[in-house]
């Protein structure tokens, strides 16, 4: 018998460490869909367990004032925790958003709407870049 809650608490785990909580969760609700304008830093709610951590933006985009093989891309970075696991990912104009099963069959993409932050020029610092996402059920 110990040897069965054994299995079972290692089975919640490990689902919990997969990202997916619906083994192990008592309440299945869906995320509400919303549009999420987050700063640097800022921790985003999402349920008892679960936040969103915008982290910041890294962008390689070639300069206003420099010619470069590669024209880069901005990629803004996340952290989903889940109690004490964490998970990163990334958010990137153009691309797929961004699914797992803890956010329970919804979908983070950025907002379309929102126009790009300008890019810089070579040798300033780099700048604070807000991002706006929205959540989608599925």
């Amino acid at each position: 018998m110990h040897t069965l809650l054994r299995v079972l608490s290692f089975g919640c785990a490990a689902t919990a460490i997969a990202g997916s909580l619906a083994g192990c969760s008592t309440t299945q609700d869906r995320l509400p869909e919303a549009r999420y304008t987050m700063t640097e830093r800022q921790v985003l709610p999402l349920g008892e367990r679960l936040t969103i951590t915008y982290e910041g933006a890294e962008d390689s985009r070639c300069p206003d004032n420099a010619r470069c093989v590669w024209p880069g891309q901005l990629a803004y970075r996340f952290t989903m925790r889940i109690g004490n696991v964490a998970q990163g990912f990334y958010l990137v104009p153009g691309r797929p958003g961004y699914m797992s099963p803890a956010l329970r069959g919804s979908l983070i993409q950025l907002d379309h709407l929102t126009p790009l932050p300008p890019r810089g020029v070579a040798g300033a610092a780099p700048v604070s870049y807000p991002v706006t996402f929205n959540m989608y059920a599925q």
